[in-house]
């Protein structure tokens, strides 16, 4: 099986560096209306094999998922389980204090720390596990290339968690731009191989 790994467009959130994790969350603004009709042309190579198109619950993957879908001739199917890792009591919050909480949160997530959570958040576990479900599902209903169109921490915390060879220095110097794009093959067990970060081909 392959994933095509997608994060959203942009929105008025993402500018605001607002933690927008709720649904429905933010429209695309204009420059992220933008960013997912490109990805049609983007993915104009890989367009024919593509057998489905997923998104989160969130009004901005949906958005974003919605061309490349019709382009295919597909229906987004909808799945909670590929929602944002919520934010808690810091949702929506934009000030520096709630910035460096979540993000030191998130990067305890990246090296391992899966029970960490800010108030009234959410751990990596959950996460990981219903993220995992959706993935599990479209494998089982023998799915060939599967697009997923999510969010940046939900997919960063995935990809370190599960691809065989992630590597941190991928983050640097932008962990993952809005409509950026990974690539992945299912591996021997149950990781997976990165063969692409952000129009970057891996060995």
């Amino acid at each position: 099986m392959k994933l095509i790994l997608i994060r959203h467009g942009q929105t008025a959130s993402n500018v605001a560096q607002a933690l927008d994790t709720s649904a429905p969350g933010a429209p695309l603004d204009e420059t992220g209306l933008a960013q997912a009709q490109r990805l049609v042309a983007r993915l104009e190579t890989e367009l024919g094999e593509i057998d489905a198109v997923y998104s989160s619950s969130l009004l901005r993957a949906k958005m974003t998922a919605a061309p490349l879908a019709a382009a295919r001739g597909l229906m987004v199917a909808e799945h909670a389980g590929l929602t944002e890792i919520s934010a808690g009591e810091l949702e929506m919050r934009n000030d520096r204090d709630a910035q460096l909480a979540y993000r030191e949160v998130f990067f305890r997530w990246l090296s391992g720390d899966l029970a960490a959570k800010v108030p009234g958040g959410e751990d990596a576990r959950n996460a990981l596990d219903r993220f995992d479900a959706v993935i599990e599902q479209a494998k089982a209903a023998g799915t060939g290339k599967l697009v997923v169109v999510s969010h940046a921490a939900m997919l960063m915390t995935w990809l370190s968690a599960r691809s065989a060879n992630f590597d941190f220095g991928l983050l640097s110097p932008i962990p993952l731009a809005n409509t950026g794009v990974v690539t992945l093959e299912s591996a021997p067990g149950a990781s997976w191989r990165l063969r692409s970060w952000q129009d970057r081909v891996l060995d």
